[in-house]
């Protein structure tokens, strides 16, 4: 099994609920990076974006 590139990193992304911060989000999750998702009012799609990343990494810790 291949180590992913970014496996045991930590990625802040601001705006990760919707457009290009969502894009970005889920590609560094892809490659392995734990995520902070960073929200302004956008807490449904924020939501959406954690369900995403769950089912692409486990396990997942939520800090509200």
């Amino acid at each position: 099994m291949s180590q992913l590139p970014l496996e045991g990193k930590v990625a802040l992304v601001t705006g990760a609920a919707k457009r290009t911060g969502r894009t970005i989000a889920l590609a560094l999750a892809e490659a392995g990076a734990d995520l902070v998702i960073h929200y302004n009012a956008s807490a449904d799609a924020a939501e959406e974006v954690a369900v995403s990343y769950t089912h692409l990494t486990l396990p997942t810790k939520r800090i509200v």
